[in-house]
């Protein structure tokens, strides 16, 4: 059994960036929660899987702009809080002022609020009004007033009045400078930010140069690295299909292996016939091959289709619960260097296909990336370039010979591009630095006061996160039974919800109905030629590749006649008689 049919999409394509890993990128800035995660999920625990990357998506530029974009973000709260304790220090009254007016606008920035009543909302900007008049008409208006009582008072003592005014001035620019300093180090780095979006992230940008820091993050580099081109996915919830995206589509056949074709039809014998679920893999996957090989023209092969294998376990393990020479060792799936292997060899995938109730199971994946071909015309003139949809539609397909029955299996996943938001990498690299600037202001709008008032939060938040990690290094030989599976995928983490257009919907009916049904013919003819009875499946299968739609009559009394149309995608019509 081959491993990887086809390495198109299963290695990093060159040196040029694909467009999602662009964008997941851009996620690394724009969206906090985002980079929360991804950090924590790859960089936390070393022992942790990670699964596949599917569709040209690499993980790696995405974990270096999240690095990045963290150091950015610890160097700008980092410097707002200075201010801040500056402030307190030389200038409490103002500084605590410039705090309270801050609060009621980050309040309006928490979405409960945003989706609250309207009653609470106008109370809140009430808040709002009152906290600016009193910072800057309370607070500047005090200050002028002093400014101008010294200069009256000075003229009967003697005093200069361009001192008094030079003096007035001077607590007037105190009072401002905590406000200026630190709203401007947050319009600095927002500046900054879009300014690496529009370069570092622009289309056709390079992969960046990772660098490894210390020994351990080095080491989890490098694992990252390899492990996201493997074919083993081991998870550490329900997903088995991590990194394809939610099921869309599913379905089941099972036949007997005991009837064969006889004169009287299908005539049961008392052996089964023998039928070796590794070689009917490797019969369905040439016939799948085809549709990307062996097409009369190359306009007509399904060029982003990528065929490989899919071991899927989940990650729960006892650390030490297998026994070979009579010493307790780890889990096969756990390398000799203690980390979770990413790679099954063909010897692993045949037996795992030939042991269905075994606890890891094997799929064949037929992924197809939607980005689409360049149109020509005869002349080679270019009509139309290639666009790239983003969507992503993978099979699974398993195959179990089992209690003298064979078990098809089908199930669908879909991956939705990136998240709207994040396609601003495509717009800004063709403004100007202002044009550039008013885009990052305008994008935050409250979100940029929220940041400066949240800024000493941050910084307390990252230091108790790095004392935690360092005094809580994840050990498996500390316990007994140790999650090693991947908690999510970082690519689904930062897809959209849904397809984004109509075409990309009937793009994903498309190529469901062409792998499904090419995967039924690849079966009923390896049936057929070993002499087994394909009646049974034939009925099964125009069931479910009709999407289970079938038609209900109703005659009078209320009598149905037909099957009726249940399960996913189905649909029935009824046609009521007088």
């Amino acid at each position: 059994m081959v491993v990887n049919s086809s390495g198109v999409d299963s290695q990093a394509g060159g040196s040029q960036m694909s467009n999602v890993t662009r964008y997941l990128s851009a996620a690394a800035y724009l969206d906090s929660g985002f980079r929360d995660r991804v950090l924590g999920e790859l960089l936390f625990d070393p022992y942790r899987a990670v699964p596949p990357s599917y569709g040209g998506f690499d993980v790696m530029p995405v974990l270096h702009h999240c690095r990045r974009s963290r150091s950015m973000l610890l160097v700008r709260d980092g410097l707002i809080t200075a201010f801040f304790v500056i402030g307190l220090v030389m200038a409490p009254l103002p500084t605590i002022a410039w705090l309270s007016a801050l609060l009621p606008f980050v309040l309006l920035t928490v979405r409960a609020i945003r989706r609250g009543p309207l009653f609470l909302r106008v109370l809140i900007w009430l808040w709002a009004g009152y906290s600016v008049f009193s910072l800057f008409v309370g607070l500047v208006l005090v200050d002028l007033g002093r400014v101008l009582g010294r200069m009256v008072g000075g003229g009967f003592t003697g005093g200069s009045s361009e001192a008094l005014f030079a003096a007035g001035l001077g607590s007037l620019v105190q009072a401002l400078v905590i406000p200026v300093a630190t709203l401007g180090v947050a319009l600095v780095y927002r500046f900054a930010v879009y300014m690496t979006l529009a370069g570092s992230l622009r289309p056709g940008a390079p992969e960046p140069v990772t660098p490894a820091g210390d020994d351990r993050t080095g080491r989890r580099l490098d694992y990252l690295r390899r492990a996201q081109w493997g074919n083993v996915t081991m998870y550490d919830n329900e997903d088995a299909f991590m990194g394809a995206g939610s099921v869309r589509r599913s379905w089941s056949i099972a036949v007997e292996l005991d009837r064969v074709r006889g004169e009287a039809g299908g005539e049961r014998r008392d052996e089964p016939v023998d039928i070796d679920p590794v070689d009917l893999h490797g019969f369905v996957r040439e016939r799948l091959a085809e549709m990307r090989d062996r097409v009369l023209r190359p306009n007509e092969g399904i060029q982003r289709l990528d065929i490989g294998d899919h071991v899927v376990t989940r990650g729960l393990f006892t650390v030490a619960d297998w026994h070979r020479d009579r010493k307790v060792v780890a889990h096969p799936f756990i390398g000799q260097d203690g980390l979770p292997r990413f790679m099954a060899t063909p010897e692993e995938i045949a037996a795992i296909a030939r042991h269905p109730q075994g606890g890891v199971r094997y799929y064949q994946r037929v992924t197809i990336n939607n980005a689409g071909q360049e149109i020509r015309d005869l002349r080679g003139n270019l009509v139309a370039p290639a666009e790239d949809q983003e969507a992503l539609t993978s099979a699974f397909i398993y195959l179990a010979v089992e209690g003298r029955m064979l078990y098809t299996q089908f199930v669908v996943t879909v991956l939705p591009p990136a998240y709207g938001p994040y396609h601003v990498v495509d717009r800004l690299p063709t403004m100007t630095g202002g044009r550039i600037a008013w885009e990052s202001v305008r994008m935050l709008r409250l979100e940029l006061l929220r940041d400066v008032l949240a800024a000493p939060v941050r910084v307390v938040r990252a230091g108790v996160q790095a004392i935690r990690q360092s005094a809580m290094t994840p050990d498996p030989r500390k316990h007994i039974v140790y999650p090693y599976g991947a908690g999510f995928s970082v690519r689904q983490l930062g897809a959209d919800e849904e397809l984004q257009t109509y075409i990309q919907v009937l793009d994903v009916n498309k190529y469901t109905k062409m792998i499904e049904q090419r995967l039924t013919e690849a079966v009923l003819d390896f049936l057929e030629e070993r002499g087994i009875e394909t009646g049974a499946y034939r009925l099964q299968a125009a069931g479910v590749i009709t999407d289970n739609s079938v038609n209900v009559n109703v005659q009078e009394g209320g009598v149905f006649s037909g099957a009726m149309g249940v399960g996913q995608n189905a649909s029935a019509t009824v046609n009521k008689r007088a």
